[in-house]
C-alpha cells in the first residue's frame, strides 16, 4: 500500500515538473504547485524504502548468522 501511494504522488507531481522545465516557467494554477511539491518527499521516500539504494540490509547478514558481529 506504502509503494502504491508513493507512486501515485510521483506520477501526479511528475508530468507538472516536466511541463514546468520544459516551459521554464513557474505553475500558475495551485493545485499545480501542490502536485509539485509532492515530488521530493515522495523521491525520498521511494528511494530510502522501495529502492535497491536505499535497502538497509542489502548483503547485511549479521542479525541472521550465528557468527558474532565484527569488531
Amino acid at each position: 500500500m506504502g509503494l502504491f501511494l508513493v507512486l501515485l504522488a510521483l506520477f501526479q507531481s511528475l508530468p507538472v515538473a516536466v511541463e514546468a522545465w520544459e516551459a521554464r516557467q513557474w505553475p500558475d494554477a495551485v493545485s499545480e504547485w501542490i502536485r509539485l511539491s509532492l515530488l521530493p518527499a515522495a523521491l525520498w521516500l521511494y528511494l530510502r524504502y522501495f529502492s535497491f539504494l536505499g535497502c538497509r540490509q542489502c548483503g547485511d547478514d549479521t542479525e541472521h548468522s550465528d557468527k558474532p558481529p565484527h569488531g
